[in-house]
């Protein structure tokens, strides 16, 4: 008997992990340690919270019958399982739009250009219109609403209505994530950074669409939501890769916003792993020299002080401009250095 429930239960489990540790790592960097947490932070707890339901949902759906055929089920499991897809289908259309506008909102807090700026409302927009048009069918696909999950299934939409429209979402959604993955390009392109800087910057704020690369992958398999026959079997694949699409997303999303939270660790570490020099004390005979020799060290420190660079972290809020450098400052991704004279 052909049983690929816990393989949707396995990846279910792991995204539930990992996504509520990134969330709350987010959270405590955002929140407590660099008190910016904004509104792109909400519309990524509101994606969680979605992503949550949905993860419960199809968990209800792999202990009723989802990866498992329909021969091997009894009518009243096989329903409940059903039904639990189908609530799997509305929480995955809120959380993919959700977290593709927390994105757009996070490079929104750092971009300048007003080209960009557009780029990025009109994605979201355009995420958002299609999204709520996507949810309408999805939830009213059947008249009555319960047909979907009766068997035989009546009363739907054809077939083709089905699969053009969710080839077209998962198009958006692949056009939505490249376009806030490929953006950060043209938004540091032009910063008076170094080349490895640069480099920094795209692969952190390119990080969150991350996700786009499961959605293409994903398109081959939408065919599989057109067959009635073995549905809980034939669409195994489009399930784990949903829950891998979205997981996956929120984990990049999270995980580009916690550079202040990982610097700190590694200065700590490195503060707690450090060795003090042994002080050696040298007597001198002669105590007028002693304090002579002292008194003319110290003014050769006034006079010939060596400059030191004093770091200074940028919140994820600045904007780029704000990491381009001018005069005579040394600017990096994330800090800057400013250059003072001690004694």
């Amino acid at each position: 008997m052909d049983n690929r429930g816990p393989q949707v239960l396995a990846v279910n489990i792991v995204f539930w992990i990992l996504t509520w540790l990134a969330l709350s790592l987010r959270v405590y960097v955002r929140a407590f340690m660099r008190k910016i947490f904004g509104i792109d932070d909400w519309f990524m707890v509101g994606t969680q919270l979605f992503f949550s339901s949905y993860l419960a949902c199809q968990l209800g759906g792999a202990i009723y019958g989802t990866g498992r055929h329909l021969s091997d089920l009894s009518i009243e499991h096989a329903e409940k399982a059903l039904h639990f897809w189908w609530l799997c289908e509305i929480f995955y259309v809120i959380s993919a739009c959700l977290i593709k506008v927390s994105v757009g909102l996070f490079l929104l807090r750092i971009t300048v250009r007003v080209i960009h700026i557009w780029i990025l409302r009109l994605s979201m927009l355009g995420t958002i219109v299609f999204g709520m048009v996507y949810l309408f069918l999805t939830i009213f696909q059947c008249r009555p609403i319960s047909a979907w999950w009766t068997i035989p299934k009546q009363g739907c939409y054809k077939p083709s209505v089905i699969l053009g429209t969710m080839y077209t979402a998962s198009t958006m959604n692949a056009v939505a994530d490249w376009t806030f993955g490929l953006l950060p390009i043209f938004m540091v392109r032009e910063l008076n950074m170094s080349r490895r800087t640069k480099v920094a910057a795209l692969c952190i704020l390119s990080f969150a669409a991350i996700g786009s690369t499961v959605t293409v992958v994903r398109i081959p398999d939408v065919a599989t939501l057109a067959d009635d026959t073995d549905f809980l079997w034939k669409t195994t694949n489009f399930a784990i890769l949903s829950t891998v699409e979205v997981g996956v997303g929120i984990v990049a999303a999270c995980v580009a916003t916690l550079r202040p939270l990982l610097t700190a660790v590694i200065a700590s570490t490195r503060r707690g792993s450090g060795r003090q020099e042994p002080v050696v004390h040298h007597q001198s005979s002669n105590r007028k020299h002693d304090q002579a020799h002292r008194s003319a060290s110290q003014d050769y420190l006034r006079t010939n002080a060596e400059p030191v660079k004093m770091t200074f972290f940028i919140d994820d809020g600045d904007s780029l401009a704000n990491l381009s450098s001018s005069g005579g400052s040394d600017v990096e991704l994330g800090v800057t250095h400013h250059t003072v004279l001690t004694t």
